[in-house]
């Protein structure tokens, strides 16, 4: 099988590249497979959030 550009599988498009027939499901389960595993560099990480709620009347306007 010839070798197939990477960008193909990019997650914002395999699916669809899949459902036409650009590449196969084996293609991309290989692809995934050969890829290094990078989770020695990953590095835990948390977010705080603070939550801003509005109240609104009936039609829409602030009250």
């Amino acid at each position: 099988m010839s070798q197939v550009d990477e960008s193909m599988f990019d997650v914002r498009h395999v699916e669809r590249f899949i459902a036409e027939g650009r590449i196969t499901q084996k293609q991309y389960d290989d692809y995934l497979a050969a890829l290094e595993d990078c989770t020695k560099n990953a590095e835990e990480s948390g977010v705080r959030m603070q939550a801003t709620y509005y109240r609104t009347g009936a039609a829409g306007q602030d009250e």
